[in-house]
């Protein structure tokens, strides 16, 4: 379930929306009370609030055992700030910081000096918010601290960079152009106040960037930065291995000269929505084929009330997948698909949202699954009201902070920053986690608001009525006022008999003691073995939570031989997962998470949580798996979804469909969706069954238990297991993967017919070399050119918005990658570019000073030597190890000797080799804009070029077993 992080100091605007509830206003000053951190009983971490002169906002974490150092400084200013007529400004500025500041004026130089040494950066622009972070190696983080000040101190914001980062920004914009979330968003935005500033398009494009009589863009940018980017709108956060005096210093030497004009950010005082834009249906045409029903609400932001959390038990409630649920009564009915319920928005008003996908019966019946989801909110209002659900969740949440995990230093730099611009320094970790008080006065005054008068109903499908086309994406919609017969039609006074409320949740953990540690191995061993089955065992003695993560891999021959094997796989996974709702949900609730997946090699299930119940889970899982019995309504709507989403995938990103066509070329067993769709069309249940049964005759079977988890208990599970999967069942080795390279003396070109603007290009070398010091170099490599690349094709050259240049694997092979969607040029222009790209980069390395090639190379070794940061980053490492068959759990180690032995003078050959002896697959695509040059006319009459597949099966390409 997905809950908007909650915000303290947001103001309500009480006026705008009509409402008796109050919010509190943004104070520069904390009081000395709130400036203590809550942390979880579980974090060795240390944490320090301080406040500069200039009023910026800063936390410090200290870890004395982190291996990155991560910053990340929140603008309390997004998109929402942008003038009328400037829209995009704001995103544009974000973009522009990164292009030089007058202390380091050299474009690029920031990105770059990460990269050497082990990190990177990103940033992002929101309506009200834009952070910009950064992760990089503990010993450059002085530095890249500084580099990263200077973006808020000095940024040049040369105006002859101008016209290049509009370009960018323009490329994002159209790159999106036929991306079903954008162009809904923008209705949705059409069809609200337009004097609300959540209204404007916030991308930005040449049209709404350009140069403008009285109007230069250069200008308006300075004045946006001048006005908004004040330290005191900023919150800062700094996570590294040094003690807090020593990163306070650094901060405060740093920092300090942000400049500041003293402003706050303020909520807006306009109304989001006026009274012709509530109470109304609205009509939205897709490019792919989905058909959806999004119930929105406008409501007063509940940010101050973080510790009673109303709107998040209202949620929680409404998308409860249990028996008499929602959920479960309209999936019986036939009606939907999917079902979830959230909040969101800017600082003034918040929009609780209902959202389901439907089946093409629930189209059909939009109306009546409107007034199913009245209907349980008046079995809320009337006898949800009660601590019992409250106490659920608060106890659900003490015990996840208490048990509060450490993840990147990235991700926890970026968290606080923007908690700390809504909450005091006190409650920065803990906000999500309070549940201090029930309030069910407070419940009631927004279920209040979940009214049809207040509702924009939103229906999205193919073929809907439209009278009106938004814009910027040219998306076809209508809205109109929902009529009186409606309105009470939805508004009905009976709660459907079929309705229950959840009862008692059984899964919530009670017993969280750490049991007693075995003498045991530092990585996992093989406790019980038999013909076809084995099982791994590591219990935990680093993290020491009450959590546990339990992986079954079930490989069969039948998981992917063909299209149709592979098609029922799909099938007889999604069903698995269908049935298993009802039972599962509260488990999800509980933090005891469940997975089942299908590969081409077989299937797989596991749990993963707090591991009081996990056993229990697991063994229904697998019960379900060996037994599922197929209800006819579930097989026809998840066998017309699969089909519908792979007939879908012709409306995904070119770069992402090229990438989707490149698996198909390099490995075995991979298959279009067209090809899926097609073998799963005329599959009945009979055949599924058959299917089924089929698929584990022949099986190997693979386990491993991770966690509080003892040697005596994974034993009992093994024997479990192995009489659930093998007690009918032959043991047959998994067969060995098989992966394709190109054989051949030239480049192997599939081209793609793709309906977008954009066109765009994937070159993969992958060489045949297995050896671990060919993997090592081509780590290296991968490192040294990813910043050169992007700075090249994306910065200099504005070729595109998605722009990649970096080492790839496949299985045990490695090689490099470069990938481009461009607005601007076609693909053979682009492969073009690369080449050329490739000359100058061979000059680079040529160049390169010893100490600059050892700071990549100790950038590397620091990245292969990273830690897991928590169980169950530990987990999926020992899991992807057993699933290569590295069984000594070393791989990294190994790679790492060979790395510490790679010389500089082997660099330039290596690349050579990499460019120029091993041949690469291209697969590409011309935009439409693209289609009138005379590279498309000359591609059009080749006969070398592929365009379908299977084309590189057999002749020119060479498969290596793995």
């Amino acid at each position: 379930m997905e809950h908007k992080k909650l915000n303290l100091v947001a103001a309500l605007v009480a006026a705008a929306l009509g409402t008796s509830l109050v919010g509190c206003a943004h104070s520069p000053s904390i009081d000395p009370s709130q400036q203590e951190i809550i942390k979880s009983q579980n974090d060795q971490r240390q944490y320090r609030y301080l406040e500069l002169e200039n009023g910026l906002r800063v936390v410090l974490v200290s870890d004395h055992k982190a291996d990155k150092a991560a910053a990340s400084l929140d603008v309390h200013i997004g998109h929402m700030a942008d003038p009328k007529g400037r829209e995009g400004l704001s995103h544009f500025l974000e973009h522009m910081l990164f292009l030089g500041t007058k202390k380091y004026p050299k474009v690029g130089e920031y990105n770059e000096y990460l990269k050497e040494n082990g990190g990177w950066s990103n940033a992002g622009t929101g309506q009200e918010h834009t952070n910009y972070f950064f992760e990089v190696n503990e010993d450059a983080l002085d530095e890249a601290l500084d580099r990263f000040a200077q973006f808020f101190i000095s940024p040049t914001l040369d105006p002859q960079y101008v016209e290049r980062e509009k370009n960018a920004v323009d490329s994002e914009y159209n790159m999106k152009i036929k991306d079903d979330a954008r162009r809904i968003r923008e209705v949705l935005k059409d069809t609200s106040n337009q004097a609300h500033p959540a209204s404007q398009f916030s991308v930005g494009n040449l049209d709404t960037l350009a140069d403008r009589e009285g109007s230069l863009l250069i200008d308006d940018l300075k004045q946006q930065y001048q006005t908004y980017y004040s330290a005191s709108r900023m919150a800062l956060s700094v996570v590294a291995k040094d003690d807090l005096d020593t990163l306070e210093a650094s901060v405060r030497a740093k920092f300090s000269q942000v400049p500041t004009n003293g402003t706050v950010s303020s909520p807006s005082q306009m109304t989001p929505f006026l009274p012709e834009q509530l109470g109304v249906k609205i009509n939205i045409e897709p490019m792919k084929d989905t058909r959806a029903l999004t119930l929105y609400f406008p409501v007063p932001t509940s940010q101050q009330y973080f510790k009673e959390k109303p709107l998040t038990l209202i949620s929680d409630l409404l998308a409860n997948e249990g028996v008499g649920s929602l959920y479960s009564y309209l999936k019986h009915k036939g009606f939907i698909e999917s079902l979830n319920s959230y909040y969101y928005g800017p600082d003034d008003f918040e929009q609780f949202t209902v959202t389901m996908t439907l089946t093409e019966l629930g189209l059909a019946q939009h109306e009546e699954v409107t007034q199913a989801m009245f209907s349980y909110l008046r079995l809320i209002a009337e006898q949800g009201l009660k601590p019992l659900y409250f106490d659920e969740l608060k106890a659900i949440a003490k015990t996840n902070f208490d048990f509060q995990e450490k993840y990147s230093a990235a991700n926890t730099a970026r968290s606080i920053s923007s908690q700390l611009q809504y909450f005091a320094p006190k409650y920065v970790l803990s906000s999500d986690y309070i549940y201090e008080r029930f309030s069910a006065d407070l419940v009631k005054e927004y279920l209040a608001y979940l009214t049809p008068e207040n509702m924009r109903q939103v229906l999205i499908a193919k073929g809907l009525e439209t009278n009106k086309i938004q814009p910027e994406y040219q998306t076809p919609y209508a809205m109109v006022s929902l009529t009186e017969q409606q309105l009470k039609f939805y508004q009905s006074d009976e709660i459907n008999p079929a309705f229950a409320l959840p009862k008692a949740n059984p899964f919530i953990a009670k017993n969280l003691t750490m049991k007693p540690l075995d003498a045991g191995n530092a990585i996992p061993e093989v406790i019980f073995e038999q013909l076809g089955f084995k099982l791994w065992h590591k219990q935990d003695s680093e993290f020491l939570v009450p959590k546990a993560s339990i992986n079954v891999q079930i490989y069969s021959d039948l998981a992917g031989q063909d299209a149709s094997s592979r098609a029922k796989n799909f099938l007889y996974n999604a069903l698995l997962k269908d049935s298993l709702n009802e039972f599962g949900y509260p488990a999800k609730q509980a933090g005891l998470n469940y997975n089942l997946w299908s590969t081409n090699q077989g299937m797989g299930f596991g749990v993963n949580g707090y591991d009081e119940k996990q056993v229990d889970l697991l063994t229904t899982i697998n019960q379900r798996v060996r037994n599922l019995n197929i209800d006819p309504a579930a097989f026809e709507l998840h066998k017309n979804r699969l089909i519908r989403a792979w007939g879908n995938a012709k409306f995904n990103r070119p770069y992402s469909q090229g990438l989707s066509v490149l698996r198909e070329i390099q490995r075995n067993q991979m298959y279009s969706p067209e090809q899926l769709a097609g073998a799963l069309s005329d599959v009945t249940i009979a055949q599924l069954q058959s299917y089924i049964q089929a698929f584990h005759q022949e099986i190997e079977v693979e386990v491993l238990a991770h966690g509080n988890i003892q040697r005596v208990e994974s034993l009992d599970l093994a024997k479990r297991l192995y009489q659930f999967n093998m007690a009918d069942a032959t043991p047959k080795l998994r067969a060995e993967k098989e992966v394709r390279v190109n054989d051949s003396n030239d480049a192997l070109i599939r081209e793609l017919d793709i309906d977008h603007p954009d066109s765009s290009l994937i070159m993969s070398y992958i060489n045949p070399d297995k050896s671990l010091q060919t993997k090592a170099h081509y780590a290296l490599l991968g490192n040294i050119i990813n910043a050169p690349f992007f700075k090249s094709i994306r910065t200099e050259q504005q070729l595109g918005y998605i722009v990649a240049g970096r080492a790839t694997t496949l299985d045990e092979l490695s090689g490099l990658y470069f990938l481009i969607q461009s607005p601007k040029e076609g693909p053979v222009e682009l492969q073009r570019r690369v080449e050329q790209f490739f000359a100058s980069f061979k000059l680079e390395l040529e160049q390169m000073t010893p100490q600059q090639y050892d700071d990549f190379k100790q950038g590397l070794i620091k990245d292969l030597s990273a830690k897991d940061k928590n169980l169950n980053e530990r987990t999926a490492h020992y899991w992807s190890e057993i699933n290569a068959k590295a069984v000594n759990f070393d791989s990294d180690e190994q790679l790492i000797t060979y790395v510490k032995a790679l010389k500089q003078d082997d660099l330039i050959p290596l690349f050579e080799i990499a460019t120029q002896t091993v041949k690469p697959f291209i697969v590409r695509s011309f935009g439409q804009v693209h289609r009138d040059s005379d590279d498309f006319k000359a591609s059009e009459n080749s006969l070398d070029i592929c365009r379908q597949s299977g084309c590189f099966a057999t002749g020119l390409t060479r498969s290596i077993k793995m």
